[in-house]
């Protein structure tokens, strides 16, 4: 088996189970984001040539190209946090039950309280994430067109260059939040680590709707087997994953698979290790919001227990791989095409394709989590 594909033997069987106190509630989340502007399902898009190349049944792809007017499923993460770190701020609780349920009205009038007149929304980001701060700090390998794109957001955002990688970015933007003077500062994350762990969780609504897509296109024959999911920090890949392996689910047995580029392989050396492990980061990569060392402590809970594998891609695959899914007619970013990727290299590993029990029968879903975008081509 290669060295770039690493199958869990700690993956159990049995299935995950929400704990009882967990403060939100995805149809709290659900919910919050049906009242956003422009919000919509995401298309769902079936590869059947690719599938046959790859001698599978078949290979769906779910693309997060524009999600409520971003070229990215960052949004999703980004507007709940904002949401859930200003109710904190304002001190307005949603009641753990699931009870009440946002509305519009009430939406609204959160943005309109006084209280938030000064308040400075304070992030890190290697991606779309940051488009929804004031003040974001970036690692200096981030692709300037993506570090303009922030800065001319909306109300136009303070970008502070990092030298170093995505933690390091991290590092400073806590120190910032938690040193201002004259203004609030409210820091922002998708990542969690001890004390931090209430405010990442908005993209549980990621996954919600595609397979009830799929069986209305098969006539109700095809039943996911396999999903595989870029992973980061591991925000998403948590999201998936308990998504597929959620107890409550009637149908079971759907195994997980990650897809990481080598410049960053955070899950794949703590799966290793069977502990949450930091590794270095490359200097560049154009999987670059992928580029992270160090996994959120909520991501490794669920995927240290439940995710089924992990497989290491390249520029170079990713790069390919936009490329054929352009051919399909699916606009993709190397971050979200990297799932492709990392399917094809599963498939041509005999060892890897047995132990995952991807046969012939297989139907597999793709999360493509960002559309087209900007980057230097891989020589």
């Amino acid at each position: 088996m290669s060295l770039e594909i690493y199958l869990n033997p700690s993956a159990s069987s049995w299935r995950y189970t929400s704990p009882n106190n967990k403060p939100d509630t995805k149809s709290q989340i659900r919910t919050f984001h049906s009242l956003l502007p422009s919000y919509a399902p995401t298309p769902l898009y079936p590869l059947t040539s690719i599938a046959k190349t790859l001698g599978i049944k078949q290979v769906y792809l779910k693309s997060e190209a524009y999600c409520l007017g971003l070229p990215s499923f960052k949004i999703l993460g980004a507007s709940w946090a904002v949401y859930r770190t200003v109710l904190d701020f304002i001190g307005v609780n949603l009641n753990p039950s699931g009870q009440p349920l946002p509305s519009s009205e009430e939406i609204k009038s959160v943005t309109k309280d006084k209280r938030l007149e000064n308040v400075k929304i304070i992030t890190a980001t290697d991606g779309n994430w940051g488009r929804a701060a004031r003040a974001v700090f970036v690692s200096e390998h981030m692709h300037p067109t993506t570090r303009e794109l922030i800065g001319t957001e909306g109300v136009r955002a303070e970008v502070k260059l990092v030298k170093g990688d995505y933690y390091r970015a991290v590092g400073q933007a806590k120190v910032f939040g938690e040193e201002g003077k004259g203004e609030e500062r409210l820091l922002v994350m998708d990542m969690s680590w001890e004390g931090y762990e209430r405010v990442p969780g908005g993209y549980t609504n990621m996954p919600t709707g595609y397979d009830t897509r799929i069986l209305q296109q098969t006539g109700g024959g095809g039943e996911v087997t396999h999903a595989v999911v870029p992973c980061g920090c591991g925000s998403i890949a948590r999201a998936v994953t308990q998504y597929f392996k959620d107890a409550v689910r009637v149908r079971s047995g759907a195994k997980v698979v990650a897809v990481e580029p080598d410049s960053a392989v955070c899950l794949q050396a703590s799966l290793q290790n069977g502990e949450m492990t930091t590794v270095q980061t490359g200097d560049e990569t154009i999987m670059c919001g992928m580029n992270v060392g160090t996994l959120s402590s909520s991501a490794w809970e669920v995927l240290g227990k439940w995710m089924n594998a992990s497989v290491v891609v390249t520029d170079k695959e990713a790069h390919q791989v936009v490329a054929d899914l352009e051919s399909e007619g699916v606009e993709a970013g190397p971050c979200g095409a990297a799932t492709l990727a990392g399917l094809r290299r599963i498939c041509a590993d005999d060892s890897a394709r047995e132990g995952l029990g991807l046969g012939s029968d297989a139907v597999v879903v793709l999360f493509c989590t960002e559309g087209k975008r900007e980057y230097e081509a891989p020589t």
